[in-house]
């Protein structure tokens, strides 16, 4: 059985303010994976610093005055693994929501994701720099990121 996840990481600081939602979810043959919906929101004012989650799939996570460590950077946690589909990938996508006042634009120069996988008990974490073609923009809130040619590979 194979599992995957994926994060949002900050590769410059981003500034978030209380009320900024950001969701992800895997798209695979164009279908939302319902256990791949990762929901993370801000209930403070903060600075995401460079290298650290912004967002990831398959949980959801509360940042607040009482669910952070303050001695640490702020992030929201990590993503958890979900079990990669059985059928095959013709198409995989990444769903983002946010809204526009959360998302530092363009954020394909201020962010990467990483892709998480499991197989066989050998987790591996692929670093994915994000092309701005690959991305497609449906306003006011809604990124779809394509990965299509991580296809071989997962």
């Amino acid at each position: 059985m194979s599992f995957i996840g994926f994060e949002l990481i900050a590769k410059r600081a981003w500034t978030v303010l209380p009320g900024h939602t950001f969701s992800m979810s895997v798209l695979w043959n164009k279908k939302k994976i319902p256990s791949s919906i990762g929901r993370d929101i801000y209930h403070q004012t903060g600075l995401i610093l460079p290298d650290k989650r912004i967002a990831a799939t398959g949980r959801i996570h509360h940042l607040s005055e009482h669910t952070i460590n303050h001695y640490e950077p702020l992030q929201t946690a990590p993503c958890k693994l979900i079990c990669r589909p059985d059928f095959l990938l013709d198409d995989l996508k990444i769903e983002l929501l946010a809204q526009k006042k959360g998302i530092m634009e363009p954020f394909h120069q201020t962010a990467v994701l990483f892709l998480w996988s499991e197989e066989n008990n050998l987790l591996s974490k692929t670093e994915l720099h994000l092309d701005p073609q690959s991305i497609e923009r449906n306003p006011p809130d809604q990124y779809f990121i394509d990965l299509s040619f991580l296809l071989g590979k997962i």
